[in-house]
C-alpha cells in the first residue's frame, strides 16, 4: 500500500509540471501491486498445515484409563505448528478440511479402543482387538474433518481397554497424523 501511496504522490508531482507520469504505466504498476497484496493474503490464508507424531515405547495398559489422551511424544513432522507434544492435542491453525489417520497394535491378550476427538465430540472409534489370543492386532482410521481455526483434535483411549501393553516399536507404531487439503 505504501508504494501505491508514492506512485500517486509522484505523479501528482509530475502532473503540476516537475515530471512526466504516464497514465497507463501508473495503472499497471498499482495493478501489479494490488496483485502481490492478493497473491501473498491467499498465500497465508493456504499454508501448509501437516503433522505425524507416534509413540516412542510400548503403552502399559496399566498406565492407561478410560479417555486419557495420548501424548505421543516423538515428533516427525509439525509444519504449521499444530501439534503440541505436551498435551498431544492437534489445534487447527486455520479454518478448513483437515485429514486425520491414526495406528494403534494391541498385543497378546491386549486390546483397547481408540477414539479421535474433536472439540470433545467423540469423531470416529477403532478397536485393537489382541484381548483373546496371542498376536497382534492392528487398528488404525481415516476421518476427515470440517474444522474452524482454533478447534481442538487428540486421540483418546475410549471404554474398552486390557491386557498388557499397546505395542510401538521396532515392528509397529502407535501413530497420530493429520493435514489440512488445499
Amino acid at each position: 500500500m505504501h508504494r501505491i501511496c508514492v506512485f500517486v504522490a509522484l505523479c501528482l508531482y509530475a502532473a503540476y509540471g516537475y515530471e512526466s507520469c504516464d497514465q497507463k504505466i501508473m495503472e499497471d504498476t498499482i495493478c501489479s501491486l494490488c496483485s502481490q497484496r492478493k497473491g501473498s493474503e491467499q498465500q497465508e490464508a493456504g499454508r501448509q498445515v501437516a503433522f505425524f507424531v507416534y509413540m516412542s515405547q510400548n503403552v502399559l495398559i496399566n498406565t492407561i484409563s478410560k479417555y486419557k489422551t495420548f501424548v505421543y511424544d516423538r515428533v516427525e513432522t509439525n509444519v504449521g505448528n499444530g501439534f503440541n507434544v505436551q498435551t498431544g492435542n492437534f489445534t487447527a491453525p486455520e479454518s478448513g478440511v483437515y485429514v486425520f489417520h491414526t495406528t494403534t497394535a494391541a498385543f497378546d491378550k491386549s486390546h483397547s479402543t481408540i477414539e479421535i476427538v474433536a472439540n470433545g465430540q467423540v469423531k470416529d472409534i477403532t478397536w485393537a482387538d489382541a484381548m483373546d489370543h496371542n498376536d497382534r492386532a492392528v487398528a488404525s482410521s481415516m476421518t476427515v474433518l470440517s474444522l474452524t481455526g482454533g478447534d481442538v483434535v487428540y486421540v483418546r483411549v475410549g471404554l474398552l481397554f486390557a491386557g498388557n501393553y499397546l505395542e510401538s516399536n521396532q515392528y509397529t507404531r502407535m501413530s497420530f497424523s493429520g493435514f489440512k487439503l488445499a
